[in-house]
């Protein structure tokens, strides 16, 4: 390489550098390592996934799925089948679906495909990262209005702050870290007054009382994005879906998107989940009824305050020092996530709504922490 080229090189990866990275959580196998308890016995409830959920009961459908897919093919069909069911299961015709694997890459795709130099990103604060993360990377000017005091939106600051540029607007409901799911008035607010897309981030709206799908029919500048990650307990497959008016998202897959973006056996997948929908409901159930007593439990410890959610996880305040909380739980071989101040309240840590016994030990390991 020529002196000209290395420098070139050289500069292109500083400046890659630069971006803000992604910093993954600390998984089951760290914990393990630095406290010595036996990885089967620590407690994971730091990534929102969905426990409710048997190993073995998705274990049976993937085998189901591996005796029946052709890994030597492209899976045209696939596509098109799933996108039929994930219209039947949102009640929407199947050109208003996209597929993407995991909705992080259809986000990050429509800000390539939507937004230039002169386009600005929009979003709320505290929110879920990965908008920040995209439009950092994409250099596209990002910006975050906090929300209220409350959790709810300021859709006055929202419309203002755009002072009539074009760009998108990434509304996570319900949130993440907060939990609560904004109300419907308000972000119809934000979508009839924003000056370009607005983009409803739904991963956890099946924890939560409603969805704005049926909202895209008569909302041209609404996309709605979704994933199989949380409620059907697939986060390792990483199968994502948006949904908007037929015209934007058959412009989006066809010309946008990256031809084969699922795998033929995520793809087939998701498409036998939707077949056995109802028995992935009756899990979301259970982690909800489980949701409110965690709650109840977690604000029954002195020096502790839960917050409201509509997701399958709870934002939670320690009067303590968060980060002494958070490495005793380590210590004790339970895993939570760091958030911090959050608005005007500090010390906050997320948890995911485990499964009852996983709850037991949380609760036990906090009320011995406070003491």
């Amino acid at each position: 390489m020529d002196k000209d080229s290395k420098e070139w090189l050289q500069s292109k990866l500083r400046e890659i550098k630069s971006f803000a990275k992604y910093v993954k959580p600390e998984s089951v196998l760290d914990a393990a390592l630095e406290t010595g308890i036996e990885t089967e016995k620590v407690i994971k409830l730091n990534q929102n996934e969905n426990l409710f959920l048997s190993k073995d009961f998705l274990r049976s459908i993937l085998n189901d799925v591996i005796d029946e897919v052709d890994l030597r093919l492209y899976s045209k069909e696939g596509e098109a089948e799933l996108k039929n069911a994930l219209g039947r299961y949102v009640g929407l015709p199947p050109d208003y679906v996209i597929l993407g694997n995991g909705s992080d890459q259809i986000i990050d795709l429509i800000i390539r495909t939507f937004l230039g130099k002169d386009g600005i990103a929009i979003s709320i604060k505290p929110t879920y990262s990965m908008y920040k993360w995209s439009a950092n990377h994409l250099r596209v000017k990002y910006f975050e209005i906090p929300l209220k005091e409350d959790f709810s939106l300021d859709v006055k600051g929202i419309l203002e702050s755009a002072k009539g540029n074009k760009g998108i607007c990434f509304i996570c409901s319900p949130n993440n870290p907060t939990g609560n799911q904004f109300e419907l008035e308000d972000v119809k607010a934000v979508i009839e007054g924003f000056p370009g897309l607005v983009l409803v981030d739904e991963a956890y709206v099946e924890f939560a009382k409603n969805s704005l799908v049926k909202l895209v029919k008569e909302y041209e500048n609404l996309i709605v994005t979704r994933t199989f990650s949380k409620a059907f307990g697939l986060a390792g497959l990483r199968i994502g879906y948006a949904l908007s008016n037929s015209e934007t998202s058959t412009a989006i897959f066809e010309y946008a998107q990256l031809p084969y973006s699922l795998n033929c056996i995520g793809l087939k997948l998701a498409l036998k989940v939707l077949e056995m929908v109802d028995i992935f409901k009756e899990s979301i159930e259970r982690l909800k009824e489980e949701r409110e007593k965690l709650i109840k439990r977690l604000n029954s410890i002195k020096g502790v305050r839960a917050f409201k959610s509509d997701a399958n996880f709870i934002l939670f305040q320690v009067m303590k020092p968060y980060e002494k909380v958070f490495n005793e739980l380590f210590s004790k071989g339970i895993l939570v996530r760091k958030i911090g101040k959050v608005l005007n309240f500090e010390g906050c840590l997320r948890v995911t709504v485990g499964l009852p016994y996983m709850n037991d030990r949380l609760i036990e390991a906090l009320v011995s922490i406070s003491e």
